[in-house]
């Protein structure tokens, strides 16, 4: 990067405040500051951070966030973010770290088969908010093959 300064300070992803809490401007601006600042940019050569900081370890939530923004589903399995270990400079805690930020990533699974989720892309009600047109594609297919029916007389399937 040409000016890492300027991309540390203009890199931030936004945090979403529940509806039950009723925050005015400025302890919004505080919550924020304590998610966002100082940022390390996902960008940046994150092989260069001692493993166990604050910067190594917001360095690492930061590309996780751009990396599931990428995906069309906004979401992965922790096993195929894991696939990526030495390129991302994850540790072996990538769970935990995960769990920590529960304002920008939702896990869900079983033990073994965690999915992490990029919250700011699902709305309240857990539907993708910009569907990709592969995405509505794909849904559209479960649509239809959840609609087939074999015919007891034929081998013939109607939808």
């Amino acid at each position: 990067m040409v000016n890492e300064d300027k991309v540390k300070k203009a890199f931030k992803f936004p945090i979403k405040h529940g509806k039950e809490w009723d925050l005015d401007e400025h302890d919004q601006r505080k919550l924020n500051l304590l998610y966002t600042l100082p940022l390390v940019s996902p960008y940046s050569d994150g092989s260069k951070l001692d493993l166990w900081t604050v910067e190594a370890e917001k360095f690492r939530v930061g590309l996780i966030h751009e990396f599931l923004s990428l995906t069309l589903e906004k979401r992965a399995y922790i096993h195929n973010i894991v696939e990526f270990k030495e390129e991302f400079c994850l540790s072996k805690h990538t769970y935990q770290m995960l769990l920590k930020q529960p304002r920008t990533f939702y896990l869900a699974g079983t033990e073994m088969n965690w999915s992490v989720f990029l919250k700011d892309a699902y709305g309240e009600d857990g539907v993708l908010l910009n569907k990709d047109p592969h995405v509505l594609f794909n849904e559209k297919l479960y649509r239809y093959a959840d609609m087939i029916e074999l015919k007891p007389s034929s081998d013939v399937y109607e939808i």
